[in-house]
């Protein structure tokens, strides 16, 4: 402080007479662990706070847990908004982990953040767990098994593989659309890709747009990919959600289906003792 001093007695608490001898003055100084606080008449000095203890001003926060610390509206010593405590006693700035595609190896994915770390006290992900700061940046586990962020980027969680087992939606997340139903799968209206990387919706009607023979097979049997159109092959039509061997009137046959080649023919032919015949008083469309 600025204070002068002829002896300890003339210091406010938590203060010493400093640099005072029999004919010199000295100057108030604060014991070691306190810190100076002060304006232009009145000093004292304030003993560091732990996180989670009792306080008076910041200063006393920041003495030990850094200047990310502060002395809250309930006057007890904590973080700031933007940071968190570690098991160290000190508050450091959070930083949350996100996907990051590796431009070394565009088949490979790993986990960092856009923002430099310092330690893995950085890495807060909540509930006391901590990702791990690598070469700078903050990022989930790769092994044993490699996992990602939380959709809320407060934890890391597993990211399974499709036909892996499962515990949670969420742990397939990594592929889209795609749902734990024990293993990683692709949920009910949902096809794999060509890729065999995500789940894309599946053609449920003849006509559907598709990529590959797979989004249409899903629910319309036997069908293929035509001009990027669910349809039916050569000599085959569609029936209900099934392609059909088409057959005309006077050829062998196994179903009424087979003889429905046209939606105007459904009460008109039937398959009847194995041949496609028209219903009485009609005419056959060759």
């Amino acid at each position: 402080s600025y204070q002068s001093c002829r002896s300890d007695v003339d210091c406010k608490p938590n203060s010493f007479c400093f640099g005072n001898d029999d004919d010199r003055e000295g100057k108030c100084k604060c014991f070691e662990g306190y810190e100076l606080i002060r304006n232009t008449t009145f000093y004292e000095c304030l003993q560091g706070v732990k996180l989670g203890d009792p306080c008076e001003k910041d200063i006393q926060c920041v003495i030990t847990a850094s200047n990310l610390a502060r002395c809250d509206q309930y006057k007890v010593c904590s973080c700031k908004s933007e940071a968190h405590g570690y098991s160290d006693g000190i508050c450091y700035l959070r930083i949350s982990v996100v996907m990051y595609k590796s431009v070394f190896n565009e088949s490979s994915y790993f986990l960092e953040l856009n923002e430099v770390c310092v330690s893995d006290a950085n890495c807060y992900l909540g509930n006391d767990n901590y990702g791990f700061c690598t070469h700078g940046r903050c990022r989930c586990p790769v092994r044993p098994i490699v996992q990602r962020p939380s959709a809320n980027r407060t934890y890391c969680i597993p990211a399974k593989k499709m036909g892996e087992e499962c515990l949670s939606d969420e742990e397939c997340s990594f592929i889209p659309n795609a749902r734990c139903l024990e293993v990683c799968r692709c949920p009910s209206g949902y096809t794999l890709s060509r890729s065999g990387k995500a789940c894309v919706k599946a053609a449920t009607q003849f006509g559907d747009s598709c990529t590959y023979d797979g989004n249409c097979e899903e629910y319309l049997s036997r069908s293929t990919c035509l001009n990027n159109r669910c349809e039916c092959g050569e000599d085959l039509h569609g029936y209900g959600n099934r392609c059909v061997e088409t057959r005309r009137a006077g050829q062998n046959c196994e179903e009424d289906a087979q003889c429905v080649y046209k939606n105007q023919l459904e009460e008109n032919v039937k398959c009847q003792h194995g041949v496609c015949s028209c219903i009485y008083g009609m005419t056959g469309d060759k």
